[in-house]
């Protein structure tokens, strides 16, 4: 009886890890990747990880950075939840050094449910630190999804991004890890957001630029002052 019962729990948890691998697949399936002066290592790197979301912002957060941080972005359609979202991730990780990881995953995978989305981020944050070395890590909250008819009102699918996002922080928390609350910055600015009520017209991408900007500079200077780097330029 006892081996039958240990032959079950063994059976169960298989059973479980094929369910997590197997992916769940969106219409279109894309991937962005950007690095601006790929050939150049003069300044700290930042990595930009997110979706459309980052790609809206990652002009207005570049130009705040310009002279003291080399910028480069992922921006892709995979939930974290999704096995090959760390093969994606790992594309960059393996060509470039990087100083800070600004990273955020929610807006994309509903197929997932909330509990795999968690069990996918601890995954990859257990994951990261042997792919990036001793990159700064930052996680950034997912933004609001509005109403396209009334951008006055949320999505119906919005109380999936605040769970995530609670999930989430519940996650941050545990290993230590410093927020950019991006969906506190832009929730109380519905004239913020573009007709689709997900992306951002340029007022919302500039806000967010100076905000992640900001967020990224706090680390390097924290980097700069446990001596890991010496070239910040924070004038």
């Amino acid at each position: 009886m006892l081996r039958f019962f240990a032959t079950l729990v063994t059976l169960l948890a298989m059973a479980q890890c094929i369910d997590a691998a197997e992916p769940v697949r969106e219409r279109i399936e894309w991937a962005d990747y950007w690095v601006t002066d790929a050939e150049k290592d003069d300044l700290p790197r930042v990595l930009f990880i997110g979706d459309s979301i980052v790609k809206g912002y990652f002009s207005a957060a570049e130009k705040q950075l310009a002279g003291k941080v080399r910028c480069a972005r992922l921006a892709t359609s995979k939930c974290v939840a999704d096995p090959l979202f760390l093969d994606e991730v790992r594309l960059l990780l393996k060509q470039y050094r990087f100083d800070v990881i600004h990273f955020n995953n929610g807006l994309h995978g509903w197929g997932y449910s909330e509990d795999q989305y968690r069990d996918g981020l601890q995954n990859f944050l257990a994951a990261l630190p042997k792919e990036a070395g001793d990159a700064k890590i930052v996680w950034a909250t997912s933004t609001p999804m509005r109403a396209s008819s009334d951008l006055g009102k949320f999505h119906e699918k919005n109380q999936r991004v605040v769970a995530r996002n609670r999930l989430a922080a519940e996650v941050m928390k545990q290993l230590g890890l410093p927020t950019n609350d991006l969906y506190g910055l832009v929730e109380p600015h519905p004239d913020w957001h573009s007709k689709d009520g997900v992306h951002f017209n340029d007022r919302g991408k500039t806000a967010q630029g100076a905000a992640v900007a900001d967020s990224v500079l706090k680390q390097l200077r924290h980097a700069a002052t446990s001596g890991k780097r010496d070239d910040v330029n924070d004038q």
